[in-house]
């Protein structure tokens, strides 16, 4: 995975010595903030098909590897002098609690269940650390309040590169792998401080379904909705 993001990087660099106008290059940190959701367990290995529900979800975001985000957008001033396009990627992490209690129900080892029970009795592992990583292509428009001031308005999709980690009945799986479709919803303010430098804030919302994660002896699914909040700086070219 180190060395995808080291291509996303170099491909950036590529462009921007392609095209020598228009473009702003942006790095950012910043925090996410996963809501509740679900996690699904398919495991055929065990005859266990469950659902759990309620699950509460944690970032550490400023813990290693840290939250980040790099951004390429390109001013669309043969459309409008206001509109942009942009490519996005963000490293993201959700944790789960295994002490948490939620409800549970399906099929446990061939027997029925439907309960509220510790999460951890039969999850000991529902992550997402080593990048939970979305690929956006975002759409945006810019309100520009005087020269060094402006506010923007985004809305994205692209795919989740994510690295699935989980311990279910002891036994333990992870891996990277290309899932679903994210969409995002974003607004912000930037400020135009020193030549060609930026500083931005933003606010953002995410939501994708995670379908088919590999886990020992089968697979998982889920739906990670987040809230976001980021602050870089950028360089216009």
């Amino acid at each position: 995975m180190k060395k995808a993001k080291v291509v996303l990087l170099l491909t950036f660099l590529f462009l921007v010595s392609c095209f020598s106008q228009n473009f702003t290059l942006s790095f950012y940190l910043g925090k996410n903030i996963p809501q509740n959701t679900y996690l699904k367990i398919s495991q055929d290995i065990n005859k266990t098909f469950l659902r759990f529900e309620n699950i509460e979800l944690t970032d550490k975001a400023f813990e290693f590897p840290l939250y980040y985000g790099l951004k390429l957008s390109y001013d669309l001033k043969f459309i409008n002098p206001k509109v942009f396009a942009e490519a996005e990627f963000i490293h993201s992490k959700v944790y789960s609690n295994p002490s948490q209690f939620v409800r549970v129900f399906g099929i446990y080892r061939d027997s029925p269940i439907d309960t509220l029970m510790r999460f951890g009795d039969i999850v000991q592992n529902f992550s997402i650390s080593h990048g939970l990583n979305y690929v956006i292509l975002n759409f945006g428009y810019k309100i520009n309040f005087n020269p060094v001031t402006l506010a923007f308005l985004k809305f994205g999709v692209g795919p989740s590169i994510v690295h699935f980690e989980t311990t279910v009945d002891s036994l333990p799986f992870e891996r990277y792998e290309v899932n679903g479709f994210v969409v995002q919803f974003s607004s912000g303010f930037s400020l135009k401080f020193y030549n060609k430098v930026s500083g931005f804030i933003e606010l953002k919302y995410t939501s994708g379904e995670i379908l088919n994660a590999g886990i020992f002896g089968g697979t998982a699914e889920t739906f990670i909705k987040m809230w976001h909040v980021v602050f870089g700086l950028g360089y216009s070219i």
